[in-house]
C-alpha cells in the first residue's frame, strides 16, 4: 500500500507542476490574453483552500484511500474536459478553480493514511519519502513538459502524459491496501 500511495504521489507533484509551469505558455500559443493566465494560477490557489480544507474533513468520515483516487480521477477528467473544448477565458478560469478544489486536497488525505496505517513513530521518515517521490514527479513534471514543447512546438504528447499518468495515480491508490 505505502509503495501504491508513494507511486500515486508521483504523479500529483507531475501533474500540479506541470500545469503550473506549462499552462501560462499553452494559454499564450492558444491565443489567450497573459492576464488569464495569471487568474487561473490565481485561483488555483484560492480554490486549493477550500479543496484542502474540505477533502480533509472528508477524510474524517470516508475512504481517505478512496477519496485520493477520487482526487486522482477528477484532476484527470478535468485535464480531458478542458481539452476537448475551445480554450477560452472562461473555460480556463473554469478548469483552474476546478483544478484548484483538487490541488492538495491529497495532503490531509495521505498524511492521515500514514499516521493511522504506520502510526507515528517513523511518521517523519515515511511521509519524507512520500514527499520525495511528489518533488521526483514535480521534477519530471516541469522537465517534461519543456522537452516536449522544444521538441515538437506544441504540448500535445504532454498532456496525453498527464491524462495517462493521472489513470495511472486513480488505478494505484484504488488499489492500496490500506
Amino acid at each position: 500500500g505505502y509503495l501504491f500511495m508513494t507511486l500515486a504521489f508521483f504523479a500529483c507533484g507531475f501533474q500540479l507542476v506541470f500545469i503550473t509551469t506549462h499552462l501560462p505558455a499553452y494559454l499564450q500559443l492558444c491565443g489567450v490574453a497573459p492576464g488569464i493566465a495569471a487568474s487561473s494560477l490565481a485561483l488555483i490557489g484560492l480554490f486549493n483552500t477550500i479543496g484542502t480544507y474540505g477533502f480533509g474533513l472528508l477524510g474524517a468520515r470516508y475512504s481517505q484511500k478512496h477519496l485520493l483516487a477520487l482526487i486522482y480521477l477528477l484532476r484527470t477528467l478535468f485535464i480531458i474536459a478542458f481539452l476537448a473544448m475551445p480554450v477560452s477565458a472562461t473555460s480556463t478560469l473554469i478548469f483552474a478553480a476546478a483544478m484548484g478544489t483538487l490541488w492538495l486536497g491529497v495532503s490531509p488525505l495521505v498524511t492521515s493514511i500514514l499516521g493511522r496505517v504506520f502510526g507515528l513513530t517513523h511518521f517523519g521518515t515515511l511521509y519524507g519519502v512520500v514527499f520525495l517521490s511528489h518533488q521526483l514527479g514535480s521534477f519530471f513534471g516541469a522537465w517534461m513538459g519543456g522537452i516536449v514543447f522544444a521538441r515538437t512546438g506544441n504540448y500535445d504528447f504532454a498532456w496525453r502524459a498527464l491524462i495517462a499518468i493521472g489513470l495511472a495515480a486513480f488505478t494505484l491508490q484504488w488499489l492500496m491496501d490500506d
